[in-house]
């Protein structure tokens, strides 16, 4: 798609589930096919008013560093990782702002009818952390629902806001490290969108599960870094398709796999987690459905979708694939400009999964 000394490397497709996703055939927010709207209601400026980025300026400089026009974790950190491609994600404010429209999809999305979390946790949870909190807005407003609680959010970037509830905390802290939170104390642990971000996987929900108490939970929720289409809208030599399978040959290469969602239960199992439960959702790429519930998920992921495309590929084109600048920011232009057309009907599948920690542990 792009012409330069660095061209879009070949890539390995679609890792294949090593098995397959129990419940995966019918997303509990789908019923069957999903029926393409035809815009005859004259909507088609859905499309154009609802992808304008959201960008701004931070005016804080001490902690961060740039790099191809984005703000990352500084190298000055003592919490920044020893490898760079280790913070791969920005944390600007387009970032952040991207964080709280994934956080609003998430619980818009949730069988629990837009609960924070799917989890039967208990009524009055005294303790509850939330891994890689990012701007902190699922722990606010957990700790709002459940004020008795002592609320968590840990990060290794300080984003979070400085005036909170008491019942809230916000920790700058690497989640790969070691934790000097006490084991068997956490009712409920949550985690989301931390494909990229964690190593090892059964290693980290390990860890986890040391840390909840007998009878509480830990909840994840993951998105594949994959789309689809059911009517061969997504061509195989789109940019899109180049944009997914470079994004996965980096994520291998650096230890840290990106397609990861379909694995998660039998992480969860495997760690000593009971009750595991999957729910499975279709999340369209912009509001190309006919169902109302799915065209409002499309609105928001068409603007998530067009600051992600930056945030998840810039630092591993230019620093792991070797790409230039330049051709990494014309070819997600291009990427971007693919998403936008009318006529493209993909979208991809989350999932949420949850388990308990038997009591007699």
């Amino acid at each position: 798609m792009v012409s330069d000394s660095h061209e879009a490397p070949s890539a390995p497709s679609e890792p294949a589930p090593s098995a397959p996703l129990t419940n995966a055939e019918t997303p509990v927010n789908v019923p069957g096919p999903i029926a393409i709207d035809n815009f005859s209601d004259d909507t088609n400026s859905e499309f154009d008013d609802d992808l304008s980025d959201l960008t701004s300026l931070s005016e804080s400089v001490l902690e961060f560093e740039y790099e191809n026009g984005r703000r990352y974790c500084s190298s000055r950190s003592r919490l920044q990782a020893e490898q760079t491609d280790q913070v791969r994600m920005p944390n600007d404010e387009e970032e952040q702002d991207r964080m709280d429209i994934t956080h609003h999809m998430s619980v818009k999305q949730n069988i629990s009818g837009g609960e924070l979390y799917n989890a039967p946790i208990s009524s009055s949870p005294q303790n509850i952390l939330d891994l890689g909190t990012g701007t902190g807005i699922w722990a606010l407003d957990i700790a709002e629902k459940f004020p008795s609680a002592h609320v968590i959010g840990n990060d290794i970037s300080p984003i979070q806001p400085s005036w909170v509830a008491p019942n809230i905390e916000f920790i700058v802290e690497d989640f790969e490290n070691e934790w000097q939170y006490n084991q068997n104390h956490f009712d409920f642990i949550h985690a989301r969108c931390l494909a990229g971000c964690v190593a090892d996987w059964p290693g980290f929900i390990g860890r986890i599960f040391d840390h909840v108490k007998p009878g509480g939970y830990f909840e994840s929720h993951e998105s594949a870094v994959w789309a689809r289409s059911d009517d061969g809208s997504l061509k195989d030599d789109s940019a899109i398709m180049e944009w997914q399978q470079a994004l996965n040959l980096a994520g291998i290469k650096i230890g840290r796999e990106l397609n990861i969602y379909h694995k998660l239960k039998d992480w969860m199992i495997e760690a000593g987690f009971e009750d595991v439960k999957l729910s499975v959702y279709t999340l369209p790429f912009s509001p190309w459905p006919r169902d109302p519930y799915l065209k409002a998920l499309g609105k928001y992921q068409a603007v998530q979708l067009q600051q992600a495309i930056d945030s998840y590929s810039l630092r591993l084109y230019t620093q792991v694939l070797g790409w230039s600048s330049d051709v990494a920011k014309i070819h997600n232009a291009v990427v971007k400009r693919e998403l936008r057309e009318k006529s493209l009907h993909a979208y991809v599948q989350t999932v949420a999964v949850h388990g308990r920690k038997p009591l007699h542990f």
